[in-house]
């Protein structure tokens, strides 16, 4: 979603720095956003100081769009996780945009 939306709106944005951090992602905000999504992936102790740092970076509604989104991934993603969906070929095109074409199938 993230990659279709900055191509329909002209963003510039670096898909690496979701698995590499060295390169800027190229968003407002993006390394905050990058924390707040590892954060709330690992569901650790860094979720708290890492909403504080994306508020204060990008506002709190920022946030609850952010926290929405990862939601819904997570429903999405277990949802074709448990119904076996097959992985498409334009998910195998953005697996290699984001270097993790080994673990796509054939």
């Amino acid at each position: 979603m993230l990659r279709a939306s900055a191509q329909t709106t002209g963003q510039a944005i670096d898909l690496g720095a979701i698995t590499d951090r060295a390169p800027d992602p190229l968003l407002t905000a993006g390394t905050e956003l990058l924390a707040f999504v590892t954060a709330v992936i690992r569901n650790d102790s860094s979720l708290g100081p890492a909403r504080t740092v994306l508020a204060a970076s990008a506002g709190p509604y920022a946030v609850v769009r952010a926290a929405a989104v990862a939601g819904n991934f997570q429903m999405m993603n277990r949802l074709v996780d448990a119904t076996g969906v097959p992985i498409g070929a334009s998910q195998r095109a953005i697996a290699a945009d984001l270097g993790l074409e080994h673990l796509g199938a054939p």
